[in-house]
């Protein structure tokens, strides 16, 4: 897959990495402390199962949570305001179309 060079690079807010980086260490965090923290002492064995199931957790809770914040922080297109909808202005609605 090449790259289309008449399309502007995209900048860190637009691309994916830095969100999949973040979650990853989110990830990392949450699955370290519920790994060691369900263990119950240093005698019995690190529950590598809590910890691999924290990971997933806060891993897709923080893909999730940043998407849905990516995607309440777009504006609106420009041409929105410029009445292309249905009814272009209250005032003077469209004429209904006689049968």
């Amino acid at each position: 897959m090449g790259s289309n060079p008449s399309q502007p690079k995209r900048t860190w807010q637009q691309s994916i990495k830095a969100p999949l980086i973040f979650s990853l260490v989110m990830g990392l965090i949450a699955g370290g402390v519920a790994a060691i923290s369900s263990t119950g002492g240093s005698d019995r064995p690190l529950r590598i199962d809590i910890g691999l199931t924290a990971f997933g957790v806060a891993f897709v809770a923080c893909l999730l949570v940043i998407s849905v914040l990516t995607m309440a922080s777009k504006d609106n297109p420009s041409e929105l305001s410029e009445g292309s909808g249905v009814n272009r202005s209250s005032k003077h609605p469209d004429k209904k179309p006689e049968a």
